[in-house]
């Protein structure tokens, strides 16, 4: 068997731990998390209260979040289970309702909020203008992107400015895409040829493409490499892009009025009383633990990050 055969079968397991796409992953303590054990957070009256009468009356608030993408939200034993939809059921749980938790695709779920499917979208978005013109957002978290490479390779990224000629995979909707319009540009002014942007709708895709050689690395959320290298698989998390919080989306349909500040309330709320760090702990996202979480709006300035 060849060295890249023996990469791609041992990518594929790994990935199959990182989960497949309608599958199942096997998880453990190494790669944060122990189960799917949900929060018991009693609710807080001053939070209660800034609930939308709407909202309030169901009783439910509904939760779409990304599918496949572990630690944050993943399938396990037919479970799904991951950082998200743990706080997302602690965010409800303080405000005096039932999580609905939804798992879509990335790419569906900002257009699931303008369609009123959903209350809120939590994908750990970068709050970016153009987002902003979909959903107001309530910053929760604070995250930075990592190249995934082959860890005996002599790619080894640590900027976006080495992406230069290089095929580059990237989530579709992700930060990873101005990520990358930024690359090109820095690429062009330099005189360097243009890397090759290649998009995916699911992550798992976009790591099993370095398997064969089709791209030189994956543009994502460090935690996603650190997981496959927890997992055993022969890659490396290199570099750093970006940088800088990340939001929980807020449909703007009829009846959500107040819902941002609802949302950033039950945040502070979970912060204060230790389940916001206990869930962050659990699944090793701790390193991007706020204090402050902020409510962004049409017509905010949002957060400058880093390149």
């Amino acid at each position: 068997m060849t060295r890249k055969h023996r990469l791609r079968s041992m990518l594929v397991v790994a990935i199959s731990v990182l989960t497949v796409t309608v599958g199942c992953s096997s998880g453990g303590d190494d790669a944060g998390g122990s189960g799917p054990a949900q929060p018991d957070v009693q609710p807080d009256p001053e939070v209660e209260n800034l609930v939308p009468p709407a909202v309030r009356e169901r009783g439910v608030l509904r939760v779409a979040m990304m599918n496949n993408y572990k630690p944050y939200s993943y399938n396990e034993n037919g479970e799904h289970v991951g950082m998200i939809p743990e706080m997302a059921t602690a965010v409800a749980q303080v405000m005096g309702l039932e999580a609905e938790n939804t798992a879509v695709d990335f790419s569906s779920i900002l257009t699931g909020l303008q369609a009123q499917r959903y209350d809120i979208g939590m994908g750990e978005y970068f709050v970016r203008e153009d987002r902003l013109q979909a959903a107001d957002f309530v910053t929760e978290w604070s995250n930075h992107n990592s190249f995934i490479v082959d860890a005996a390779g002599d790619y080894q990224p640590e900027t976006i400015a080495d992406v230069c000629g290089r095929r580059i995979a990237i989530l579709s909707g992700s930060s990873g895409v101005p990520s990358m319009e930024t690359g090109v540009s820095r690429c062009a002014e330099n005189g360097k040829e243009a890397p090759e942007v290649r998009t995916f709708s699911v992550m798992n895709d976009a790591v099993l493409a370095l398997t064969s050689g089709r791209v030189d690395a994956v543009l994502t959320g460090r935690e996603v490499g650190v997981s496959l290298e927890e997992d055993g698989a022969p890659v490396k998390t290199v570099g750093k892009v970006g940088g800088g919080p990340t939001a929980t989306a807020v449909g703007r349909q009829s009846g959500n009025d107040g819902l941002p500040e609802a949302i950033a309330a039950a945040y502070r709320a979970l912060i204060d009383n230790g389940v916001y760090e206990s869930i962050h702990t659990k699944w090793k996202t701790d390193y991007g633990m706020i204090t402050d979480p902020t409510v962004y709006r049409l017509g905010d300035t949002p957060p400058t990050y880093e390149d």
